[in-house]
């Protein structure tokens, strides 16, 4: 080797050793962001006796551990946001084992309506059967005002995801343009890539996603369904409309609505929970709460000793509906304004009849048993079953406080996962600060030997130059 190339070759270890220990450096000083990859540098030799220089600075990204993280981050949030969601209503609903739960409210006025049948003439019986009453009535009415809270929680929360899908479809679209301008292997383009990494990682928190990275270092974005969020430098946001629970995708309004067959929609993700909770799951739950309303006001109307016309029995619509089916019925519930203390006042209707019109004998327990019989009934008909009201009430109760634990132990074992991975992928991709440390050593003995190199070659060139 000559003179002049080991000079060289010298002098382009100096150089990478400079740019090795930048990298280093920069790795050191962002070891303790969440979304900084580790750099490192690739070598090359541009020619033979030509020495070494940085190709490239390269992300020590896992693909991998990546995409099966962001698919337990959404699932999680799915599953969380869902049963938070339904939690808001059924902490209302209390559970099955609570004495706040409606069959336990069901119970009490059984109970109360059985002992006032052996003295129904007694007043004070009277009116633990008419309290009875009206805290169950209370309750269902709280239980569904809960629920449309609820449901008004989940819709308000589809507006923020939204704008937040949309604000950080923007960023990665923004950053695949900033990318596809940078040099490939630069700093420029590996700082752009991480923070287009972060916005992914954020978005998978609202949206499944599916990456398909792009030969020029950008990369599209679609939902799980497969429809287009991100293609190269376009951004395809996300809109959601009222009337008939549609979330769409672009300006072309490709259906992604969460559990729609016709749709190639989210299935995972904060998103999709609160859209499925605006138009499913809590409306599903507030018709079931008014089946069990349209019951109770039936159940008792039909006991009546004297017929009462749909409104007129112990339990009413407050106010009245005029369809003849349930339609938030359960929100309207109240017990009869003719016996309430607020109201008429008149107790002794408990014991003759709500419609009855002029008092009985005050030991005739007949329309007291009537109301008895009514709740022991195997008539109440939901979705093709014959229960009884108590029963029914028991089936929502179970079935709704079960649906909130189910999502929030599922949510507890996808964010477990996510963490699991989080580890591995901070273990692959973070950065290790003794690890770097040893890094620099290395460097410094590097750009020591090759400074030793620069300076014998030097001393020998003198050499030469003296001898002449």
């Amino acid at each position: 080797m000559s003179i002049t190339a080991a000079l060289a070759a010298s002098r382009s270890g100096l150089s990478v050793a400079g740019t090795r220990g930048a990298i280093t450096s920069e790795n050191i000083a962002n070891a303790g962001r969440a979304d900084y990859v580790r750099r490192s540098a690739s070598l090359d030799a541009p020619s033979v006796g030509g020495g070494v220089a940085v190709s490239a600075i390269r992300r020590d990204v896992n693909g991998a551990l990546q995409a099966r993280e962001r698919d337990d981050v959404a699932a999680a949030a799915y599953h969380r946001t869902l049963g938070d969601g339904i939690a808001l209503y059924t902490d209302r609903l209390a559970g099955s084992g609570s004495g706040h739960a409606l069959p336990a409210r069901i119970a009490d006025l059984q109970a109360d309506l059985d002992l006032l049948s052996g003295s129904p003439g007694d007043t004070s019986a009277q009116r633990a059967v008419l309290s009875s009453a009206e805290t169950l009535a209370r309750d269902i009415r709280e239980a569904a005002n809960a629920a449309s809270e609820a449901k008004a929680n989940a819709r308000s929360a589809v507006s923020s995801d939204i704008a937040q899908a949309n604000k950080l479809l923007d960023q990665i679209a923004t950053a695949n343009l900033r990318i596809g301008e940078t040099e490939v292997g630069s700093a420029q383009r590996a700082t752009a890539e991480d923070a287009r990494d972060a916005a992914i990682d954020r978005l998978s928190e609202i949206v499944d996603l599916d990456v398909s990275p792009r030969a020029d270092g950008t990369l599209d974005l679609r939902v799980g369904g497969g429809a287009a969020l991100v293609e190269g430098t376009e951004a395809h946001h996300l809109t959601f409309e009222d009337g008939t629970g549609t979330l769409s995708a672009g300006e072309a309004r490709i259906d992604i609505t969460p559990e729609r067959s016709s749709s190639r929609g989210i299935s995972s993700g904060s998103l999709a929970a609160n859209v499925t909770l605006t138009t499913r799951k809590l409306p599903d739950m507030s018709a079931e709460l008014d089946s069990l309303a349209e019951g109770l006001v039936t159940l008792f109307e039909k006991a009546e000793k004297t017929p009462a016309a749909r409104g007129e029995g112990l339990f009413v619509y407050d106010p009245p509906e005029d369809n003849d089916g349930p339609d938030e019925l359960a929100s309207n519930l109240a017990v009869n304004e003719r016996v309430r203390t607020d109201g008429d006042n008149e107790l002794w209707r408990l014991r003759d009849g709500v419609n009855a019109s002029t008092r009985g004998s005050t030991s005739d327990p007949t329309q007291i048993l009537a109301y008895a019989e009514a709740l022991e009934e195997q008539s109440f008909d939901d979705s093709g079953t014959s229960v009884r009201l108590s029963d029914y009430a028991a089936t929502i109760v179970a079935d709704h406080n079960v649906a909130a634990t189910e999502a929030r132990d599922r949510a507890a074992g996808h964010a477990a996962s996510a963490a699991a991975i989080a580890t591995q992928r901070s273990t692959t991709e973070g950065v290790n600060v003794d690890t770097e440390l040893q890094e620099l050593l290395s460097i410094e003995q590097s750009y020591a030997a090759n400074a030793q190199v620069i300076s014998a070659l030097t001393r020998m060139m003198d050499t030469l130059l003296d001898a002449v």
